[in-house]
């Protein structure tokens, strides 16, 4: 029972959309005033739900809705993107999902966004609808010494 249970796990990995019906159709990276903004450009509508850790980590789960499908079959798949990085941001990929059981919604849509080092960050909607928007904030290690002043 155990092996069907993973080669079923298997072969639902393994499923994909086709290329045209691609969920993340870009990642854009840009960097303004020490802050780099993170802009997962989406080819369909979707909604913000939470995400975790809050506000610091170096894997960052981040919960979704599709809110249309344009007439597509519903189909259960698992992709991964890597991203372009900036001096501001560590190189990370995004591993995305479909599947059904990592979200309790109709409709589900679930990232893994996977830096190379711990980040400190803050995620919003974007406001087309179709973006969510993850900004990469300056670490302030409180551990680090401050310079003495003269």
């Amino acid at each position: 029972m155990a092996i069907a249970t993973g080669i079923a796990a298997a072969v639902g990995l393994l499923v994909t959309l086709p290329a045209s019906a691609q969920i993340i159709d870009d990642i854009e990276v840009r960097t303004h005033e020490g802050v780099a903004e993170v802009r997962l450009l989406f080819s369909m509508p979707v909604r913000y739900v939470k995400h975790f850790p809050a506000e610091k980590g170096q894997l960052i789960k981040l919960y979704l809705q599709i809110l249309s499908l344009d007439g597509q079959t519903e189909v259960e798949f698992q992709e991964y993107k890597r991203a372009p990085t900036t001096a501001l941001t560590p190189s990370f990929k995004v591993m995305y999902s479909t599947v059904r059981n990592c979200l309790a919604v109709r409709d589900p849509l679930c990232l893994d966004i996977q830096f190379d080092k711990p980040v400190r960050f803050r995620v919003r909607q974007g406001e087309d609808g179709r973006s969510i928007l993850l900004h990469v904030l300056p670490d302030t290690d409180s551990r680090q010494p401050t310079p003495r002043k003269r």
